[in-house]
């Protein structure tokens, strides 16, 4: 199985992520404005935002190899493996 993220839609995901971050957490006034500073430097189009898209594909490509397991013959016979990177 393959995924990864476009641009848009990892800043969907930072966008709900952090709205839920700043309504539900009791964090200091400093702290909400930190997360809304962070999330302004994360701009569509930036070049943090593609690089936070690029960091979000490769960990969870990773968690997905590392879940995933391989059918792989063996003398004739088919045996499951986890994949390996």
């Amino acid at each position: 199985m393959h995924l990864r993220m476009e641009e848009d839609e990892a800043r969907s995901l930072l966008a709900i992520v952090t709205s839920y971050v700043l309504d539900n957490s009791d964090v200091s006034r400093e702290a909400k404005e930190s997360v809304r500073q962070w999330r302004t430097d994360h701009a569509e189009g930036t070049v943090k935002m593609e690089a936070l898209t690029d960091g979000m594909n490769e960990a969870v490509g990773a968690y997905m190899d590392a879940k995933t397991d391989r059918q792989v013959r063996k003398r004739g016979r088919y045996g499951r493996t986890r994949s390996q990177k």
